[in-house]
């Protein structure tokens, strides 16, 4: 959350994983359970996904 909240708010989940030593996969399910949670969404950009802090977040 501290590293997103860093970005503005708003990172690629590609960007997360390299500032994270967590396989791609532990990223992945990590987002998922924010996600479930609503603490952020996750979206669709190309081949990749954007994170976004939820407004109450940031």
């Amino acid at each position: 959350m501290d590293i997103i909240r860093g970005q503005g708010g708003r990172i690629t989940q590609k960007d997360l994983r390299s500032k994270l030593k967590y396989s791609e996969g532990k990223v992945s399910l990590m987002l998922a359970d924010l996600e479930r949670r609503e603490l952020i969404e996750k979206f669709k950009r190309g081949r990749g996904n954007v994170v976004i802090l939820r407004d109450e977040e940031r």
